[in-house]
């Protein structure tokens, strides 16, 4: 190319060529930069027209750049008498804070890493109104300036509804937390949610039931079963509201009464939700049960009232007209119970009542019935008896039972009673007809002495026809096993020691319950049963003394009563020799009591007989001492080891100088002739503690505790340690 030479030529030439360049450039820029411009404008009108508040500020300097026209109208000044101005100086929430995260934003930037958004709340308040700001921050460079953004938008009603929506919540929870009824919602039978009066109610903390089945509150399975199918199927027909009362369990397994009340979320499927009203009702049930208790029973004894007995009588009359069996109506009145009144008061007769009634009923069955008809008078329903004489024994008992004295407030009472009687149907057929004539009954017992019963109709008192009918009883008895052997315990008076029991025998009569030996053991005497009854007494209290070694891992002796008629059958020493070699106890481990009228009778035979029970090992006492023939001369022959001091002397010991004397003396020849005492009937630590100072040896009674059964002796000796 050619270089011009002439520079005037040059500078034309370069006129031409810059003119040139212009018109390219308007030609091929300028349409662009319109449309930028407008683009520019129409952006500035939108950011303008906007409600929420735009700010451009300068970073780190926290200046204003630029802003829209929200942010002039909330500040109340031109946007450009705003740019400039220090952001901390608008008042705009937490100013300072917020320059703070700007400036941590701006070190980022400027090293070329990501910067996120920032949001918060803030507050800004004029003329008295305040308002509530959300708050959106970004920073980013411009031409290696940093600069941020800020979008504020009004959530002032939001944050209103949301704090009004919170404050609603707030008292609802408050409500439901204070409510004096338990709530629960569920959802197939599991506990989405509950108010802490549930909680309380169940005994669970805070929280504990959340998320647990509905099965905690029942106490057994098919009661969670059939409540669930009874309540959900009811909740299932139309929405039906379901309510019930019925017993529930505490997390302890304490059991309670509650009302139950709920209603599904959807009827066509009410197990997907439900809500239950539970209310504890226990201590209104109680007072419920307690009153129609009461309805029906005497408010002192807690026996059955009057009304109550003559409903269980037409029951039992009507049971008996099916079966071909009898009903006896027994009418028992405290002879001379006024006196206890008079000299001790009311308080002392009210409890001497409720003892007596407590007494009847351990010696009651559990089909009779027992009510106090008024005053001092009981009424005992016996149903289902087949035999009339099954009466005369059961009253007979009743009046030996009631005769052993009561503890009542310190004092020792003894009562008797006297007792009518009238049978259904010979007497009557109905509750009146029958009372009226247990009542006349009871008046001929009273004109006869007191302290005995009668029957309506007199031939049944027959005393033959009682013995006739209690042999046939007790061979009945000894061939069905229906005898039970109960142990009273002997202890050490000095140590405390238990050193074994007596065996008692009592008779489980399958109509008359738990029938004691002053009953039968006459009869047995007289009709010679008494040598069978006491070889199986004998065998039986020895397979018991080796249970005791085997549970309790340690010897206890066995004291067994024989009756003359087995030492003069002649073979005594063969049978206990059976008993030992049968249950494999140690001979030692056997004590043998005999009465001093055994000892009397053909004397050489008992002597020889003696002596050689006394080879075998066997120790031998003599039972009641000093109530019968008492003589040193047969204590000097025969080689006992122990006197038992006859409960007569003992009962009365701390109030009679007489018992006293006798006691004391017992103890001393005793002693003398190297023997061993050991006194029955202790009822008290007073008796307890003058044995203590007469030094008698061992000592049994109700103060220790009364004749148990085996297994409760076993009890009984584990706990004290033997």
């Amino acid at each position: 190319m050619a270089t011009p030479s002439d520079p005037d030529d040059w500078e034309l030439r370069k006129g031409q060529i810059v003119g040139l360049g212009e018109r390219s450039f308007r030609k091929s820029y300028y349409p662009q930069l319109r449309q930028n411009l407008d683009r520019l404008q129409r952006f500035r009108l939108l950011l303008d027209r906007t409600t929420d508040i735009v700010v451009m500020l300068s970073v780190p300097e926290g200046k204003v750049v630029d802003g829209n026209e929200a942010f002039g109208v909330l500040l109340g000044e031109p946007i450009e008498a705003l740019i400039g101005r220090d952001f901390a100086s608008l008042g705009l929430g937490d100013t300072e804070r917020i320059l703070e995260i700007l400036s941590e934003d701006a070190c980022w930037a400027a090293r070329d890493r990501p910067v996120d958004s920032h949001s918060m709340l803030t507050e800004f308040s004029r003329d008295g109104r305040t308002v509530c700001f959300d708050l959106s921050l970004r920073t980013t460079l411009i031409d290696n300036d940093c600069y941020c953004v800020v979008v504020a938008r009004d959530v002032t009603e939001r944050e209103q509804a949301h704090a009004l929506v919170e404050g609603l919540l707030a008292e609802k929870e408050a409500l439901l937390e204070n409510a004096l009824v338990g709530i629960v919602h569920t959802c197939e039978r599991r506990i989405v949610a509950c108010n802490r009066r549930i909680e309380e109610i169940f005994g669970y903390p805070p929280g504990g039931m959340i998320g647990q089945s509905t099965r905690i509150f029942y106490p057994t399975d098919y009661d969670f079963s059939s409540v669930g199918e009874e309540a959900y199927r009811s909740l299932g027909e139309s929405g039906k509201q379901f309510s019930v009362t019925l017993q529930m369990q505490r997390v302890d397994g304490t059991p309670i009464w509650c009302e139950l009340s709920g209603r599904a979320l959807d009827a066509e499927n009410p197990v997907s939700g439900a809500i239950w009203v539970i209310s504890d009702v226990t201590e209104r049930h109680l007072a419920e049960e307690r009153a129609r208790f009461l309805a029906y029973h005497d408010v002192l004894t807690g026996l059955p009232n009057p009304q109550l007995f003559q409903d269980r009588l037409q029951q039992a009359v009507a049971f008996a007209t099916r079966a071909g069996t009898k009903v006896a109506l027994l009418l028992i009145d405290i002879d001379r119970f006024k006196a206890v009144n008079d000299v001790l008061g009311h308080e002392v007769g009210d409890r001497l009542l409720v003892e007596v009634a407590r007494r009847i009923e351990e010696n009651t069955r559990a089909t009779d019935t027992l009510c106090r008809q008024g005053g001092d008078e009981y009424l005992l329903l016996l149903t289902n008896v087949a035999e009339p004489d099954a009466i005369a024994t059961c009253a007979a008992e009743l009046m030996a039972n009631l005769a052993e004295p009561f503890s009542v407030d310190r004092h020792e009472l003894t009562i008797s009673v006297s007792i009518g009687v009238a049978i259904y149907p010979e007497d009557g057929t109905d509750y009146s007809t029958l009372l009226k004539k247990a009542d006349m009954a009871m008046y001929r017992s009273k004109e006869s002495g007191r302290n005995t019963y009668r029957f309506f109709n007199e031939e049944m008192n027959d005393e033959a026809v009682a013995q006739v009918t209690l042999f046939s009883g007790l061979r009945r008895a000894l061939d069905a096993r229906q005898f039970v052997l109960h142990y009273q315990p002997q202890l050490e008076i000095g140590s405390g020691r238990l050193l074994g029991a007596e065996a008692l025998i009592r008779w489980n009569h399958p109509d008359l319950g738990l029938v004691y030996p002053g009953r039968f053991i006459p009869v047995a005497e007289e009709t010679g049963l008494i040598a069978d009854i006491g070889d199986w007494v004998l065998r039986e209290a020895c397979a018991e003394a080796v249970e005791w070694r085997r549970v309790l891992g340690q010897d206890m002796v066995v004291a067994v009563n024989l009756s003359a008629l087995q030492f003069k059958r002649g073979d005594v020493e063969k049978t206990v020799a059976e008993a030992l070699e049968a249950t494999g106890l140690d001979p030692s481990m056997l004590e043998l009591e005999l009465t001093e009228s055994i000892l009397i009778r053909d004397t050489e035979s008992i002597l020889a007989a003696v002596k050689r029970l006394k080879l075998m090992g066997i120790r031998l006492s003599i039972d009641d001492f000093g109530t019968g023939y008492s003589s040193l001369s047969y204590l000097k022959r025969f080689e006992v080891d122990k006197l038992k001091i006859d409960q007569s002397f003992v009962r009365d010991l701390a109030h009679n100088p007489e018992d006293a004397a006798i006691v004391r003396a017992i103890i001393q020849m005793a002693h003398s002739l190297g023997l061993k005492t050991i006194a029955e009937g202790v009822e008290n630590r007073e008796v307890l503690d003058l044995l203590k100072i007469y030094r008698c040896d061992e000592a049994q009674g109700y103060h220790f505790a009364r004749p148990l059964p085996a297994d409760r002796f076993l009890a009984f000796a584990a706990e004290r340690g033997i």
